[in-house]
């Protein structure tokens, strides 16, 4: 190709050199554009539709090659940026919907986690509290026998200032389980 080029620019260098060297010769005279002989003239057509045809097969087609090159690489690289383009768009909206994925999951996490310790301290909360009413219970119990042999003491102690005798421990328990049955049935009219 550059050889052709080379070629093409030699022979329009010779039509020129040779158009020069015969202005040069008729330089003494006043040239005008329009003086010239009819050989002048055809011979400037010769030169001239050589130097086009030359130039169309020497230059342009391989121009117009190189260009039609240029402007299909342009294009595939248009086609391929806008390919690129989309697939980055849909790799960015897939990546967006696993983020929001993601961000569900570890909001259901959460609040799965916040439900279970709430859950837990609910239990530990109702075990603590059954665990205080049964000690509550068990205190009761305790005070409530604790009374109760009281009151039996101070019962066998009042019978004997009533009764001027001292009882025996088979009279004490008898009056013992009585006073105590009364008791608990009064207390439990109330």
């Amino acid at each position: 190709m550059n050889k052709r080029i080379i070629t093409a620019i030699s022979i329009a260098l010779l039509f020129v050199r040779a158009a020069v060297g015969e202005e040069s010769a008729h330089s003494e005279e006043s040239v005008s554009i329009f003086s010239g002989t009819l050989a002048d003239s055809i011979w400037a057509v010769i030169a001239f539709g050589t130097l086009v045809i030359v130039l169309g097969f020497v230059a342009w087609k391989p121009l117009l090659r190189n260009l039609k090159a240029r402007e299909d690489t342009i294009e595939k690289q248009l086609t391929d940026a806008d390919d690129t383009r989309k697939r980055a768009e849909l790799l960015l909206n897939e990546h967006k919907k696993k983020s929001l994925d993601i961000i569900e999951q570890a909001n259901n996490y959460a609040n799965q986690s916040k439900k279970e310790i709430i859950e837990q301290a609910r239990k530990e909360a109702f075990a603590i509290t059954d665990r205080a009413n049964s000690e509550i219970e068990s205190a009761q119990t305790v005070a409530s026998q604790q009374l109760w042999h009281m009151a039996g003491n101070m019962l066998i102690q009042i019978s004997n200032e009533v009764l001027g005798r001292s009882i025996t421990p088979e009279d004490n328990k008898r009056l013992i389980h009585e006073a105590i049955g009364k008791l608990q049935e009064e207390s439990l009219k109330e």
